[in-house]
């Protein structure tokens, strides 16, 4: 399996589906940003600080197709922006087909 992390920007729509250190941001929807993706995470960039633990819903589309993820906040750092690594589902509705995106070296 190949875990090298691609350097890819695209718009990404967030959900904030639980957000247990700052519940608040439950039901927040927001557009990030990717940095970079992998078969099992990404980068995001994001206005929000969005604490470790943090789980979200992701929707990207991608030449032409719609991929429905959800993830976990792993890490956030700010440098200007909020820079965000997440760990995506194995669960997540689209998961087999993101994977397959990088057996195909998109």
């Amino acid at each position: 399996m190949r875990l090298d992390r691609i350097e890819r920007e695209e718009d990404v729509l967030v959900d904030i589906i639980s957000c247990q250190m700052n519940p608040e941001l439950n039901d927040t929807s927001l557009a990030c940003r990717t940095v970079d993706v992998s078969e099992v995470g990404m980068q995001v960039e994001s206005d929000l600080d969005l604490p470790p633990e943090t789980v979200l819903g992701l929707r990207l589309d991608l030449s032409s197709v719609l991929y429905r993820l959800e993830g976990e906040v792993r890490w956030c750092r700010e440098e200007g922006k909020h820079y965000v690594g997440l760990l995506i589902d194995e669960e997540s509705p689209d998961f087999v087909n993101w994977t397959r995106m990088f057996q195909l070296d998109f």
